[in-house]
């Protein structure tokens, strides 16, 4: 190099240069997206600009921060960590001051710094949807909040599609927080016809409900979603079984869910669909137990055989592990619920009871003398009387009934309006009544359920609307 003239070392240093240059361009150029009416949108740039939108690491949001803001003076130190730390204290402390409008905008600027650290976007939608809710004593406004806590979520599996825990979440508050909160009688109407009329017209929010259907219908949409990505990014930190079970779940809480609300033209394929999606989808996929045993929860006793065989194990060690999986998850417990919900009985009793209860809400609950001078029960009396004599004979006949949380609610709450219907009529139940017994002997042996039975009750009445 010494033995070249100064104009030839430039001329070197200049081609190594350009030589440089190529790998730099083609590893770093910036992306860009050509949008045009009628063409595909194409990406192009540098091959590590792709591999960032490809798989979403790209920080592009960190634009949107306020050039003014003290988190932005730490973001250009370095110091993102030191500044998304402050932020949240500061979201905490406008949560405690109930500063609304500063916590969302505070929250949003969080993501903007981590809108891949997936704690964020869990608890700050958690936290939005059940606790700065629960502060407005407005169900319309509780409910607004709710949406913003399930949009912050949606966002976020949007943002860190790899997150498949994430797309899980928004379904479990979308059943969860919507379907069997204390709320649940508004918020599901709310979901489907958002009281916001002026904004959204009756119609649901599509930031939520695009299609406008029930919410266990969107949960299991975003929970077959999060089913979809397990199987290319597994989730972690929650069983597998539990997991995936998940959109048969929530097929089963919306055939519940619309029993309870009368909507009986619906509810037999309801079942039959939630019970189909259970045994023939959810049923037949392949789990791994203890030693990396795999097992299938809807095996034929064949099956189980061949299982066994090809796991290396005896047959009583494969039965063994599909029994006690089947029992951590009760699955042949929802398999005859099923069966039980499309029982012509129990569909009888569920009627009888809904009717009992809109009798009790328009005021139908007095005895009356008939034309013949005889004293006649009230409507409501009458339709609860058949809806519990009902309800004891489904107990006999569906045995696993005996230790379901809601059957035993279902029951208390007619024995709780029956009760009420002869205390306004200045009547005393009658010892000799084998419905009398009945009811006196369950509401013995599940004392346990007494707080929550009142509280249903309590709640039902607050608003009448069958």
């Amino acid at each position: 190099m010494n033995s070249l003239t100064s104009r030839q070392r430039k001329i070197v240093y200049a081609l190594a240069i350009l030589v440089l240059l190529v790998p730099i361009i083609y590893l770093g150029a910036p992306l860009s997206t050509d949008v045009q009416p009628g063409r595909k949108t194409a990406v192009t740039g540098g091959y590590l600009a792709k591999m960032r939108h490809e798989y979403e690491l790209g920080e592009s949001t960190l634009g949107d921060i306020d050039p003014s803001s003290a988190a932005a003076n730490l973001v250009l130190l370095g110091l993102r960590g030191i500044a998304a730390s402050a932020l949240h204290q500061n979201a905490i402390g406008y949560q405690e001051r109930k500063d609304w409008g500063k916590l969302k905008s505070t929250v949003e600027t969080i993501l903007r710094l981590q809108p891949h650290y997936v704690e964020v976007w869990k608890f700050q939608g958690w936290n939005l949807a059940f606790n700065v809710s629960r502060e407005w004593d407005r169900v319309d406004d509780r409910f607004y909040w709710v949406k913003e806590g399930l949009k912050f979520l949606q966002k976020g599996s949007q943002r860190n599609q790899t997150a498949t825990i994430l797309f899980h979440n928004v379904g479990d508050f979308v059943g969860r927080k919507i379907g069997n909160s204390d709320e649940k009688k508004f918020f599901r109407r709310f979901f489907v016809a958002d009281p916001d009329e002026e904004q959204f017209d009756g119609r649901a929010d599509p930031g939520i409900n695009e299609e406008g259907v029930d919410n266990y219908l969107v949960a299991r949409d975003w929970f077959l979603r999060a089913n979809e990505r397990d199987d290319v990014y597994p989730v972690k930190g929650m069983t597998r079984e539990v997991f995936r079970k998940s959109p048969g779940q929530a097929m089963f809480d919306y055939a519940n869910a619309i029993s309870d609300e009368g909507k009986f033209d619906l509810t037999q394929k309801a079942w039959e669909d939630a019970s189909d999606y259970w045994n023939d989808v959810f049923g037949n996929e392949i789990f791994y137990g203890l030693d990396d045993i795999t097992y299938k929860y809807n095996s034929s006793p064949e099956e189980i055989e061949e299982m066994a065989r090809q796991n290396g194990v005896t047959l009583s060690v494969q039965k063994e592990t599909l029994n006690r999986r089947t029992k951590m998850i009760n699955y042949s417990f929802w398999q005859r619920l099923s069966a039980c919900e499309q029982d012509p009985n129990t569909v009888a009793a569920r009627k009888a009871i809904f009717a009992g209860k809109k009798a009790y809400g328009n005021g139908d609950i007095s005895d009356r003398i008939d034309e013949n001078g005889e004293l006649q029960i009230s409507t409501a009396q009458a339709f609860f009387e058949d809806g519990i004599a009902r309800m004891q004979k489904m107990f006999v006949l569906h045995p696993d009934t005996n230790n379901h949380d809601e059957k035993i609610l279902d029951a208390m709450g007619a024995i709780a309006y029956w009760q009420d219907i002869h205390k306004s009529n200045g009547k005393k139940l009658d010892p000799a009544d084998p419905l009398t017994e009945f009811a006196t002997n369950f509401l013995k042996s599940h004392r346990r359920y007494q707080g929550e039975s009142a509280k249903r009750f309590q709640q039902e009445n607050r608003f009448t609307d069958f």
